[in-house]
């Protein structure tokens, strides 16, 4: 039974080794800031790994958005579109971004 529990211990460490990160997703040019604050998948078949990277990064992001929104009198979607303009002057070269069309653009280097 201790082995059991070892192996199975072993096996969560390396799965979590593997998880996705947003750095990465956006390195591979799956996610990308979207036009509302928050990331979206950049092509329309996003992997599970994916959906749940955007669905937990977007989460924290919400409740930053709503604790900011409270101290300052804003909505959280005011807020968001003031991370948005921050969040493309921080996005690198080769990652991309939605414009207020919603069209996916790549960052060139300057």
């Amino acid at each position: 039974m201790k082995n059991f529990l070892v192996l199975l211990f072993a096996i969560f460490i390396s799965a979590n080794a593997f998880a996705l990160d947003l750095q990465q997703a956006k390195n591979q040019g799956l996610i990308g800031e979207a036009n509302t604050g928050y990331v979206a998948a950049v092509t329309s078949t996003p992997s599970s790994a994916v959906r749940q990277l955007i669905s937990s990064v977007n989460a924290l992001r919400k409740e930053r958005y709503k604790k900011i929104a409270v101290s300052h009198g804003l909505t959280t979607a005011e807020v968001g579109r003031l991370a948005y303009k921050k969040a493309i002057e921080k996005t690198e070269p080769g990652h991309y971004f939605q414009n207020a069309a919603g069209k996916w653009i790549q960052k060139q280097s300057p």
